[in-house]
């Protein structure tokens, strides 16, 4: 709860029960997903699965990384969430989206 003291969230939100399960239930879906994502890239070894799979990812990662800046405090965002700290996950995201792209136009290549 601390860390999201960063991003302006009213008090009374923070000291919700309701919320710290709901942000806890987030860091454990995106563990899972994380964990997921892996086993997948250890797993497929046939290409044209890879390239899919690939691109898939691409494409789910590109909804988050539309998600987290629509939250956020700037041009393209609402603003829910305050300050410049609301950035990060959407830079995060973007990160993680434009390597997904590229292992794509790698695979593709191929």
């Amino acid at each position: 709860m601390p860390s999201m003291a960063d991003f302006r969230v009213p008090e009374v939100q923070l000291i919700s029960p309701h919320y710290y399960d709901a942000i806890l239930w987030v860091y454990v879906h995106m563990m899972v997903i994380g964990c997921l994502i892996i086993f997948l890239g250890f797993s497929v070894e046939d290409r044209q699965k890879q390239r899919i799979i690939s691109f898939i990812l691409f494409l789910i990662t590109a909804v988050y990384v539309y998600l987290d800046f629509r939250s956020s405090d700037s041009l393209l965002g609402n603003g829910l969430y305050k300050g410049e700290a609301s950035l990060i996950p959407g830079f995060i995201g973007l990160l993680v989206n434009l390597l997904f792209l590229q292992l794509s136009i790698r695979l593709f290549r191929k």
